[in-house]
Order: structure tokens, then sequence, then C-alpha cells
């Protein structure tokens, strides 16, 4: 337990907006590729997570969140440091950038925090890893868990659908897409060991006010769980997502590379299904992880002065379009977000147990986080507060969302997300546009319709001026 300076706590109770009330601590949770497969996003009719509901009912449910960017690295990157992938160059999840002279000593969320008198803990998949250089230790007072993900199966049960030759042109993926229950008990897989540090942390006597964030790797692949999470979708029930088999005919050719082919495979091998079932059972065994954090804090001295921050770092497709990330469509971008708000706060009075239907991106948490703490604003940051939505949800919004996703081989391609029109601008030139009110699953592209030519050429508008280059470590 560190001593709070006696200088800081001076500073931060002459503050006007820490006059009344101690400041409010941040409960930072992760997880990992969840999409909108959650009871109260209605992803998918079987979704069982009663947690993060929840958790929905009692703060803000941002129902049209999304990353900035469609993979791990890049989303989890432009959220820690409130910049967007177009200005740094990480696009992908091989470069890291603190190697980058300009951003070598960037101050991200959590040392922001820390600089201003919050003690910052960390653990699990916060970054794009949760141990190693990617992990960012160096930012944390102190990391208390570098565990992710699940007891996998012994070997002779893994690979069981027999599609992994299927992926061999994608070795990433080849390995990676497998599903089956454990006989392990919940207490043993290393994410339920991240919540249990967030759970103990949240146990102990702290004199500073805190940052925890805690990063769950489920559901990302391999959906391994305990054995009851799949028995909680029994896969003669499962209903499949929606899907056309002509969804591609009318969209460019670079929106066709990325609804990669590994789908067919599942689709016709029989086994969609049993991924569908796996996917679910991740999201379950997530939300119990979830849960145990959240019940923890509930019984703690905390419970009524911390802010609780819920996202996944981008959404994930199951079938309707393709299987993963990785793409600009509604099923890879939108994800969780939820901010709960007890009492009274420096900056806002928030509401709770309401729904927000403006868009916001990811890549604003980290100014909503210090305006809703009182903090200093950062001007450096490319992201804004929704901190006036944490206190009225239905207020005027009139911001749409950028989203970028840059394979090296498909150039730099972004899609703008207004509240009812989802735009997709490849690097080649190719457009996609949805009317998200009448086509929710993207199958009429509208981008050639002289009708819509005003709705186009507005959200023209909001695509980045510049776009970084790529990002690569100059070879030793």
């Amino acid at each position: 337990m560190k001593t709070f300076p006696t200088a800081l706590c001076f500073l931060l109770l002459a503050c006007p907006c820490f006059a009344n009330d101690k400041p409010p601590n941040v409960l930072f949770l992760a997880v990992d590729d969840l999409n909108n497969w959650v009871g109260c996003l209605g992803g998918h009719p079987q979704a069982k997570t009663p947690n993060i509901d929840a958790l929905a009912k009692k703060g803000v449910l941002f129902e049209q969140a999304y990353c900035a960017a469609p993979l791990c690295h890049p989303s989890r990157t432009a959220i820690m440091t409130g910049l967007r992938p177009s200005t740094t160059g990480i696009y992908g999840n091989l470069n890291w950038f603190r190697d980058m002279p300009q951003y070598k000593d960037w101050v991200t969320l959590p040392q922001y925090f820390r600089q201003h008198g919050y003690l910052a803990w960390g653990g699990g998949k916060l970054y794009h890893q949760a141990h190693g250089k990617f992990s960012d230790a160096g930012a944390w007072d102190h990391v208390y868990s570098t565990r992710t993900g699940a007891v996998p199966p012994p070997k002779s049960e893994r690979y069981k659908h027999g599609l992994r030759p299927k992926f061999e042109s994608n070795p990433i993926l080849a390995r990676l897409i497998d599903w089956g229950p454990t006989d392990h008990p919940i207490e043993a897989n290393p994410d339920w060991k991240t919540a249990e540090g967030a759970a103990q942390f949240l146990e102990q006597d702290h004199d500073q006010p805190f940052f925890l964030g805690c990063g769950i790797y489920l559901p990302h692949l391999p959906w391994y769980a305990p054995k009851k999470f799949f028995d909680m979708h029994p896969l003669k029930d499962i209903e499949l997502p929606p899907y056309r088999s002509d969804d591609f005919d009318d969209i460019p050719a670079m929106g066709r590379r990325m609804g990669e082919r590994h789908i067919k495979h599942i689709r016709d091998s029989g086994k969609w299904k049993e991924a569908v079932q796996g996917c679910l059972a991740a999201d379950s065994f997530a939300d119990a992880c979830v849960g145990h954090v959240l019940d923890a804090l509930e019984q703690s001295r905390y419970r009524d002065n911390t802010i609780v921050v819920l996202w996944g770092d981008h959404g994930y497709d199951v079938g309707e379009k393709k299987i993963a990330k990785s793409a600009l469509w509604e099923q890879t971008t939108r994800t969780p977000l939820i901010v709960y708000a007890p009492g009274k706060l420096p900056a806002v009075a928030p509401a709770h147990g309401k729904i927000c239907k403006s868009p916001v991106s990811l890549l604003d948490l980290y100014p909503t986080l210090l305006d809703l703490c009182g903090l200093p604003e950062n001007e450096q940051l490319d992201g804004r507060s929704f901190a006036s939505l944490v206190s009225q949800p239905a207020a005027d919004w009139p911001y749409p969302v950028v989203i970028t996703h840059s394979p090296h081989w498909l150039g730099v391609n972004h899609a703008v997300r207004s509240k009812r029109h989802h735009y997709i601008r490849y690097s080649d030139g190719g457009e996609e546009l949805y009317d998200m009110q009448n086509d929710p699953n993207q199958w009429r592209n509208l981008a050639g319709s002289p009708a819509l030519a005003d709705v186009k050429n507005e959200l023209r508008t909001w695509l980045p001026k510049t776009n970084a280059p790529h990002f690569r470590v100059a070879p030793k």
C-alpha cells in the first residue's frame, strides 16, 4: 500500500472540482473480441450475459459504440493513447507505438491518471499483450496479472471439427479456430485468475484514488470454456445468425477481399452451429469473469465512488459476412460500451439505467474519463469527451464515428458511422453505403444511389485528411 503524497493531497483538495467530493476511482474492464452478442444489445437472441446486462441497467448503455480499428492492437493503442490509427501509423498488430520517436514518451490513459495522484494497477489483456513489450508494463504502478484465456482441453480433444487443414493459408486462424468444453473448474482458468486479482485489489485499503484495469481475453479464439458454459447453450437449440449467399454481389472487390473465404469452410462442413455455440459459451464465461469483479466492487468500500467502464476492443463476425474481425462492416466494428457513474461527479450528474443511441467511439474514452473525474484536459488527444452523454444520453451529439482498417496489402480504408448510415471508402476508391435503419444486416449497398449522394458526400467530410504511413521498425 502506497502513501498518498502530502503535497498532491493538498493540490487535489484545493482544486474546486474536488472540494466536496473524493476523486472518483475508475474500474476499466476490457473484454477481448466481444461483439454485440450480449443480452442487453440483442445481437444474438440466445446470448446469456447476466452480469454485463445488470451493469447496463445500472449505467448508460451505448448502443452504437464503435472501435477506432477492427483489430486488437490498433484499437487498444487508440484507446490508451487517445490518437487515431491514421495519426500514429499503428494499423496492425506487429508494431509498438513506443518504438516511434514521437510517441516514445507519450502519456497514456493510465499514466495520465498517475500524474494526477491516482494509483494505476493493470492486469490481463489491456494492451495487445498481457506481458512483454506490447503490454506497456511501465505505464502502471503494478501489473497484477499477466495471464489470459482459458485452460485448453487435452491435445486429443482439440480441432475435432476437422477443419484445420482448410485454414493452412492463414496459420494464425488455423491455430486459433477451435472450440470446445473443458473439465477444468472455472477458478483454474487464467481469465478468472485475472478477475480474481482485480477482486483482491478491491478488497484492500488504498490511500489514493485508483485506476484499475482488468482485461479478459475470452471470447477471443479459441473458444475453450468450462463445460457448464457450453451446457448453457445446447447445440440442438442453437440459432444461426442472418446470412445471404448473394451478400457480396453488390460490393467492391476490396470489400470482398475482407470477407475471407474461411467462413465458407465452416458453413460447408456443417460446423457453423458448433462455432456459434462456442462463441456464445465463451461470451458467457467472460461475463462470469466480469461478474466476479463487479461483485467484489459491490461488496467493497469503493462501490459508491467508482466509475465503471466496460468495453470490447472491436466487434467480431461469426458467419454473417466472415469469421473473425479485420473488416469495416457493422459486425466487426460495433462493440459493447457501458459507463456506470455512481452518485454526483465533479463534471456531470450521471444518468442510470439509460440507453444512448448516438454513435460514439472508443477513441473518446481517454478524454471522457478525464472529464468524468474532473481532471485537466489533455489537449494533445484526437478524441472528444462524451461525458455529456453520460449525464444526458438523449442529448444532441452531431459527431459520427470514424473507423480505420489498413492491412499492409489493402491500403488505408475507413468507415464513417452516423446515427443512421454506415459508409465505407476503400483505398482504391470503392464504396459501400448502408441505411442501417432499414437494412441492419448491410445487405443492400446504396453507394451508387443518386438519392443518397448528399448523404455520402457529407459522410466523406469526416474522413481523415491525411493518413500516417504504416509504421515499421527498421531492421537491425
